[in-house]
Formats: C-alpha cells, sequence, structure tokens
C-alpha cells in the first residue's frame, strides 16, 4: 500500500508541474533587448521574451544598445528555445540558448540588462550582472541607472496624472 501511495504523489506531483516546450528556431528582428522574433522549424513566427532579465524600455537610455546587442549575438542563428510560460501580454516567456550557452548570460555580461530576481533565483546571472556592473559595462556606465520595472511604474504614473489633468486644488 506505501508504494501505492508513493507512485501516486509521483504522478501528482508531476502532473502539477508547469509544462515545458522546447523547439529550435532561426532569430529574426529584435524587438527590445529582451524580446525577438523567431521562426521555428514548421516556418511559425513566434514573440519569445526572455525569462529572468529586463532589458531597458523604448525611451530609457541604452534602449537601442541593448535591442542592438540582442540582434547581433542571434540574427540568423539558430536557438534553442525552452518555454515556460506566457507573460501578462501573451508573449513566450523563455529560456534560449545560442551554441548551448544561456542568451541571458551574455545580455548581463555586456552589461544590457538587469537580472530580476523577483522571477528567477539564479546565483551565475546574479554574478554576471555585478561583474558588469564593476566594470561600468553598457548601461552600468551610468552612475544609478533606472531600472525597467521602475520605469514602467513611473511611465504609468505620469501617464495617470496626465489623464486626470490638473487637480481641483489648483483651480
Amino acid at each position: 500500500m506505501p508504494i501505492i501511495v508513493g507512485q501516486l504523489l509521483v504522478i501528482v506531483f508531476t502532473a502539477l508541474q508547469p509544462a515545458t516546450s522546447s523547439w529550435t528556431g532561426k532569430a529574426e528582428a529584435p524587438i527590445d533587448g529582451d524580446t525577438l522574433r523567431i521562426r521555428d522549424e514548421n516556418d511559425k513566427l513566434h514573440k519569445v521574451r526572455i525569462q529572468g532579465i529586463d532589458s531597458p524600455e523604448d525611451g530609457q537610455p541604452f534602449f537601442k544598445a541593448a535591442r542592438e546587442h540582442l540582434g547581433k549575438v542571434t540574427k540568423g542563428r539558430e536557438l534553442q528555445v525552452t518555454e515556460v510560460g506566457k507573460d501578462s501580454s501573451g508573449r513566450t516567456l523563455a529560456t534560449i540558448r545560442v551554441n548551448g550557452q544561456d542568451l541571458r548570460i551574455d545580455i548581463l555580461a555586456a552589461g544590457m540588462a538587469w537580472h530580476q530576481r523577483s522571477v528567477v533565483e539564479d546565483s551565475v546571472l546574479e554574478a554576471e550582472e555585478r561583474d558588469a556592473k564593476a566594470r561600468h559595462l553598457g548601461l552600468w556606465v551610468d552612475a544609478d541607472p533606472v531600472a525597467p520595472w521602475e520605469w514602467r511604474a513611473a511611465e504609468e504614473q505620469r501617464k495617470n496624472a496626465r489623464k486626470k489633468g490638473p487637480s481641483s486644488a489648483a483651480r
């Protein structure tokens, strides 16, 4: 009986794990420093967001440099994509390997993104970000760069303030 219960627990635990899908594809155009279009072997185009990093947003310093870096290291290359889910915008969230190497490491080592500790705890990613910061690479040439999640929150506040218009106290 204990063996049956143990086997059932393994089955239930396995069923509760998120399903992952792995596939290969060719990189096409980067959208920003952490999102790109990848065409799979069935010629289907995917919009893929790299999980665990966050690069500057359009309008932030180093946005263009981060996008160009992603394009340079992926353009026309075969990528191994491991899907981990979808984000709130419906994009595929994934880890990506180029020639067997985790693409996040390259991006962080070049100083083109932040490691999103709230999404993925990974000592290697943390070390790559810390090293790029210590060496003042990429976005880390700025004394105090604004993280994209902070920039997005500030943009949302500015947008909401514009919607409200002048306060009645100012009249």
